[in-house]
């Protein structure tokens, strides 16, 4: 684990930056169903946040269960998400999911992490925002986002091509969320919307970062350059 970094600091700081600059209102953020968490993990993959809010909610009007999804047809699926883009391919996922659901699982949504796994399409990512946002467990949202935060604020970098495979930096990101489920869920939002709004990948906001002065070792260094 890395030295030198207040991790209090830091999770207390992107939780206070969450409640004033967060994007809160996201649908999925406040969905008690793992369905309808599971359903955005999928619909958000390679495609921004405004484009998805209106079929998500369209999609889980149409679709409110696995069962239900279970009984559409590809093509019926492919008409409501075809604004995203890659219908085909996510129509037909979303269809092996809903049924797997349906046969192992009784048209219920797994509060396990293996067990969340072992369905189409889910990995870690995907299993981590259903055990986060909609079964109360405290687990790290590590995508290339949160993944850039930690790397700048600790000063530490992953040894593997593919840093959200790495399974040292899921533990470390693991160490770093609070363990309340509400503020683990606005430590986990906090983070990602902090680095799409001010940690961004190229030319970081570190003007705007509360975390610049006193816990960020990246910008400690920039700042002696």
């Amino acid at each position: 684990m890395p030295r030198g970094v207040d991790y209090t600091k830091f999770r207390d700081a992107i939780i206070k930056w969450y409640r004033e600059f967060g994007e809160k209102d996201l649908p999925w953020r406040k969905a008690g169903d793992p369905w309808a968490v599971l359903v955005a993990a999928l619909l958000l993959r390679k495609t921004t946040v405004k484009q998805v809010v209106d079929i998500y909610r369209e999609f889980l009007r149409r679709y409110p269960s696995p069962a239900r999804l279970a009984d559409a047809s590809v093509e019926e699926i492919k008409a409501i998400i075809q604004p995203l883009g890659m219908e085909h391919v996510r129509a037909t996922l979303l269809k092996k999911l809903s049924e797997e659901l349906v046969r192992r699982f009784n048209g219920q949504i797994p509060c396990d992490r293996d067990a969340l796994k072992s369905l189409p399409g889910v990995g870690d990512y995907a299993a981590s925002e259903v055990l986060l946002t909609a079964c109360g467990k405290p687990e790290p949202l590590l995508d290339r986002n949160m993944i850039r935060v930690i790397e700048r604020v600790f000063g530490i970098k992953s040894k593997k091509r593919r840093p959200h495979t790495d399974r040292e930096l899921w533990n470390f990101a693991r160490s770093l969320v609070p363990r309340d489920p509400e503020l683990a869920k606005e430590f986990n939002f906090g983070v990602l919307d902090f680095a799409r709004k001010v940690c961004t990948a190229k030319s970081p906001k570190c003007s705007l970062c509360p975390l610049a002065n006193n816990v960020c070792v990246f910008y400690q260094k920039r700042e002696r350059v």
